[in-house]
């Protein structure tokens, strides 16, 4: 869902509720016939015993959304998603044309919301421009603590250009409201960071990576997944037709992967990218070593 011309608010978000989980148990308690002498017999009890170490998180129309511990605290999108927007327009980034777009999955469970600030746009190289992109997410079933990731689009595909794993705003999994000042402040440093990383990727155009590095990358990767790799190196070939046998390519077909390839599951495609580019920030390091020997 693409942003209107209109902040988030609360309602925005559907509401989700907790509520305790029981589980059902039947007991047969014996007792001797009467009428018929000796026979014995068994009368079944029914009873629901609550559980006390999970609990349901249920949505406002009745959909199971997930079971956590009892311990688990459930923030709701909408006590911290508007705030978090609200801060972005209280920072020092350039918001003139901002973007915003709501993605779900795992049934609700999942929330991504991602914002696009053409007013950082940085050229990597002619005719070939990046735009600064964050990313915040929060989950219902533990898979998420509330955070935020710098990164970027590339306009030339849309590829979502991904940033080392060393850099990402974590709230802490008992958040339940947005300290307004910390948030301008970690987003301070995500213009930062994007900056300092589109000065890295701006010699990538220039930094040539041979097969053999390339494919070393693509195995790292793919795992044990011949399928993967194949695909990996099928891409690579097409950046390189695009442009040249250098790490810009080498990094736009592992980006493209993350962004684009064939989604099992459509409805959980949000994420599903969150997990590939999760893999792809682990192969990182090896592309700077490639920029660092060249």
């Amino acid at each position: 869902m693409l942003m209107e011309n209109k902040p988030l608010v609360p309602d925005d978000f559907i509401r989700v509720h907790e509520e305790p989980l029981y589980v059902k148990t039947i007991e047969s308690n014996e007792y001797e016939c009467l009428s018929i002498k000796g026979l014995i017999q068994y009368e079944e009890q029914e009873y629901e015993r609550i559980i006390t170490t999970h609990k349901a998180i249920i949505d406002e129309e009745g959909n199971l959304l997930s079971v956590v511990g009892q311990g688990y605290n459930t923030v709701w999108n909408g006590d911290i998603i508007p705030d978090y927007e609200k801060a972005i327009y209280a920072s020092d980034l350039d918001t003139t044309g901002m973007t915003r777009e709501i993605q779900q999955s795992h049934g609700g469970a999942r929330t991504v919301v991602t914002y696009t600030f053409p007013a950082h746009k940085i050229k990597v190289k002619d005719g070939d421009d990046i735009n600064l992109s964050i990313s915040v997410l929060n989950s219902y079933d533990g898979s998420w603590k509330f955070m935020s990731l710098v990164g970027a689009l590339r306009l030339a595909c849309l590829n979502k250009l991904v940033i080392g794993s060393w850099f990402s705003s974590f709230y802490g999994k008992h958040t339940r409201s947005l300290d307004t000042d910390i948030a301008i402040e970690k987003l301070r440093h995500s213009l930062d960071v994007y900056m300092e990383n589109a000065e890295l990727w701006k010699q990538y155009p220039t930094t040539a990576v041979s097969q053999l590095q390339a494919h070393n990358v693509f195995l790292n990767l793919a795992g044990e997944s011949k399928v993967l790799l194949e695909l990996l190196q099928t891409t690579h070939a097409l950046y390189v037709e695009e442009v040249g046998s250098n790490l810009w390519a080498l990094f736009n077909t592992l980006t493209d992967w993350s962004s684009h390839a064939k989604f099992k599951n459509k409805s959980n495609i949000a994420s599903t990218i969150i997990t590939r580019e999760q893999k792809v920030r682990k192969v990182l390091p090896m592309l700077e070593d490639i920029r660092l020997a060249a």
